[in-house]
Parts: C-alpha cells; structure tokens; sequence
C-alpha cells in the first residue's frame, strides 16, 4: 500500500468513527448519567472522545507508515503528561487548599509516577532502536493498564 492510501484509510475511518460518536453519544449519556442534563457533559465527551479517536487514528497510521522515532516520541510525551497529572495532584493534595470528591491515594499516585517514568524509559528505548516497537507498545499498553485499573480498585 502506498502513503496516500494509508493516509486516506485512516482518515476515513476518522470521520466514521467521529460521526459514529456523534450520533450515539447521547445514548452514552443517558446510559451512564442517567438523570443528569447536561449539556456541558455533552461538549466534553464529544471533544475528548474526538481527541481520543484522532489520537489512535494517528498512532495506527504512523505504525503502517512505519515511522518508529515519531511514535517513542509519542509514547514518551504521553508518559511525561502521565506523571504530570501524578504529581500535579500529589501537590495539590498536601499543599493546597485542594478537596475532591473522589480522593486517589498517594500510593496509587506515586505507583502511577513510577509506571510513568518506566514508559518515558521505553519511549527513549524506541527513539535509540533498542527495543522493538512491538514491545514497546506492549508494554506501555501494559504499564497504563496496570495503572488505570489499581486507580479503579
């Protein structure tokens, strides 16, 4: 397959997916916040689930474009975001007036940062060609995984 078919592909199902949200997103809603009329609620899961789908759209046309450095640069900028938001609420948790409903652990905050530094380490690993991108994003898939569900626990 040449570049621009890829390309094409992609961005098709971009635009399939993106309407697919939009026509169903409602239905989301009222599954999940039932009661709730929002329309703000409404705004967000629109821009963050197109955010989300331009996102992996991108990362799978970069992986059949077989463009490896953009990709370890990708998964180490989402590592570093990572361990911002880790840290950013650790601060705000000890040295703010800062009070959340839902309050995550610091265990589970500091357990994150190091899950996070782990994939800045892949991410460079792929950038240097150390460490296959198979791998790579397996185990980033991993780290992230592991991560999310001891949050949800």
């Amino acid at each position: 397959m040449n570049k621009r078919k890829i390309i094409l592909i992609h961005l098709s199902l971009f635009i399939a997916l993106t309407i697919g949200l939009l026509l169903s997103s409602e239905v989301i809603l009222n599954y999940f916040a039932a009661g709730i009329h929002n329309v703000n609620m409404w705004i967000d899961l629109m821009t963050f689930g197109t955010l989300g789908i331009l996102f992996f759209t991108v990362v799978s046309c970069l992986i059949f474009l077989k463009k490896i450095k953009l990709i370890g640069v990708i998964i180490a900028l989402i590592n570093l975001f990572w361990i911002w938001f880790s840290l950013r609420l650790l601060y705000k948790y000890h040295f703010t007036k800062f009070y959340p409903t839902y309050y995550i652990p610091n265990w589970i905050l500091m357990m994150n940062s190091i899950f996070s530094i782990i994939g800045i380490i892949i991410g460079v690993k792929v950038i240097s060609k150390k460490i296959s991108l198979k791998k790579a994003l397996l185990s980033s898939a991993f780290l992230i995984i592991a991560g999310v569900i001891t949050q949800l626990a």
